[in-house]
């Protein structure tokens, strides 16, 4: 049976993708547009790009390390490609104190799957002296890092087509309240309520599928088109699927994924910004949930053990009592028939479930700062993520972190050239608590004799475990700009490298401005991943050159 619908997209190599390159955003609200007339403006752009995939062919299977087996790499002619075209259009209306702004975006995908987005964004604002209110679908963007952010959790990401498109176009507008209050000084305020909240959305079908998802997509589909208790008594769903599912992070909104249009997945979070001096500083909370679910899936395991041990019973079933000890084993000598029916009436409690997921509760407190150091801007956030797992030792619940970005940018003199060097690092606070000591579902059951051969470790499925076990994940992020000709030629290349694991991302592109507001782009990306552990394991392969024509008006 072929799934159409979105069915699971996992989360692994998800955190990397926090680490897309963003715009530069304005701040704030530090001038206010007060024109005594009133003024409409229209303005947008028209881009249509061609894509072509050195390397991506399709998946054969899996080695008996976990890593994806390919078809021949393809011929030149035989290379996977895609066009995109993509329009964006701006209405703006400006009264004396009054601001209306509607943004309609047009794609494949607002015009597809994700219909509301074609209202990409619509807001209005207030400005009532140092008072300004505003309202409607927006994006607003938090903290003072550069091309990337810990403290910006109102919006969440699209990732269908993964980090290639800029920081603010990945960001899924969120409809929100917002009020600003500037003092006379420097001090100003900013509250932010959404009453709703929305996922992180993530590829369901091409090539950017997450690799946790490609590998559960065959068990997903089994579960869904045979009966669950037949599914699981086959032994279909092991430990190592289940621990995969346990970091799966979207599902179809029908069946797992949870409803977050409601009241108690609103989100709150307050932020003052001030300067000390030469130095640009804030502080914020924020209140929201998670935007990738965790996963219980104890019932789950326990239901998928019950079915491979009743035909295991039936199995000893078959061999008669006195033999038990001898041809199996000494701790089969006490399994007599009776006490083997009893068994497996204990096992017949255990109903076949699939993984109850949530979105945890997150309290995230920030700082954030900025000042100049000679040549360097320098741009810092800090945020510690508090969740209801403080200790760390239940693995259905993130655990608490800490997450920052430190970086720097400067421009080499007697050149246009502009160097950006961001680090990028998150810790996961009691990371060991999860121990590996193992764990029966059927302990101190009349089956705690055979316990033992049905054994797993918590850690495994641990909603923050990671390939790489470890509590760490460090990025360097580079990125480099220079014009050329009047500025009618821009370079940019950005490049992401992990520290722990090793992998290397690099997107350069080349844009020329061919007549006025039209431009031509030449651009690519490139993947190397290190082993199974790394973030970008299974899209090794989707490195790829691309070619576009934009026209802005």
């Amino acid at each position: 049976m072929k799934i159409t619908k979105k069915m699971i997209a996992g989360a692994a190599a998800l955190t990397v993708a926090a680490c897309g390159f963003a715009q530069d955003w304005d701040d704030g609200f530090d001038s206010f547009d007060t024109a005594s007339e009133p003024s409409f403006s229209i303005n947008g752009s028209a881009e249509v790009t061609a894509r072509a995939y050195f390397e991506a062919s399709d998946i054969t299977g899996m080695d008996k390390q976990g890593r994806f087996e390919y078809e021949d790499r393809p011929f030149f002619g035989e290379m996977k490609s895609e066009i995109n075209p993509n329009g964006k259009l701006d209405l703006k209306y400006s009264g004396p104190n009054t601001d209306l702004n509607m943004k309609i975006k047009l794609n494949k995908y607002s015009l597809g799957d994700y219909k509301w987005d074609i209202l990409d964004e619509f807001t209005a604002c207030a400005y009532m002296g140092d008072f300004q209110l505003e309202a409607g679908k927006m994006r607003v963007v938090w903290g003072k890092g550069d091309k990337i952010h810990v403290l910006d959790n109102f919006n969440a990401n699209d990732y269908t087509d993964y980090i290639i498109p800029d920081y603010l176009d990945r960001r899924i507008a969120e409809t929100m309240f917002r009020a600003v209050y500037s003092t006379p000084t420097n001090l100003r305020f900013e509250a932010i309520y959404a009453p709703m909240m929305t996922a992180d959305r993530l590829a369901s079908s091409g090539l950017w599928i997450p690799k946790a998802s490609r590998k559960l997509t065959s068990t997903v589909e089994e579960m869904l088109t045979t009966p669950i208790s037949s599914s699981m008594a086959g032994g279909t769903v092991t430990p190592t699927t289940i621990g995969a599912l346990m970091n799966a992070s979207s599902f179809d909104s029908n069946s797992l994924y949870p409803d977050t249009y409601q009241l108690k997945y609103g989100q709150f979070g307050a932020r003052s910004t001030f300067t000390i001096g030469s130095v640009d500083l804030g502080v914020s909370y924020y209140y929201g949930h998670n935007k990738q679910p965790s996963a219980n899936v104890k019932k789950l395991y326990n239901a998928t053990a019950a079915g491979v041990m009743n035909k295991t019973l039936d199995s000893i079933l078959a061999i008669p009592e006195g033999d038990r000890g001898t041809s199996l084993g000494p701790e089969y000598a006490a399994l007599t028939d009776t006490v083997i029916g009893m068994a497996k009436t204990e096992l017949d409690r255990y109903e076949a479930e699939l993984p109850e997921l949530e979105y945890d509760k997150v309290h995230v407190f920030g700082l954030e700062a900025a000042f100049i150091a000679g040549p360097l801007n320098t741009r810092w956030e800090a945020a510690y993520t508090l969740t209801d797992d403080i200790d760390g030792d239940d693995p259905w619940v993130h655990n608490n972190s800490i997450s920052w970005v430190a970086g720097f940018d400067f421009d080499v003199p007697h050149t246009n050239i502009n160097i950006n060097i961001q680090e990028n690092g998150r810790f996961v606070l009691n990371y060991d608590k999860i121990e590996d000591s193992e764990f029966s579902p059927f302990a101190g059951t009349p089956l705690d004799s055979l316990s033992s051969k049905f054994k797993a470790s918590y850690k495994e499925f641990d909603v923050d475990y990671n390939a790489k076990d470890s509590a760490w994940n460090n990025k360097l992020i580079v990125n480099v700009t220079d014009t050329f000709n009047h500025e009618k030629i821009k370079l940019d290349i950005k490049g992401i490298w992990g520290i722990e694991r090793g992998d290397v991302l690099v997107m350069p592109s080349v844009t020329f401005n061919l007549k006025d507001d039209f431009n031509l782009t030449l651009s690519g990306l490139y993947i190397w991943t290190n082993n199974e552990e790394s973030e970008f394991d299974g899209w090794e392969r989707n490195s790829f050159a691309q070619i576009g024509c934009k026209y802005q008006f």
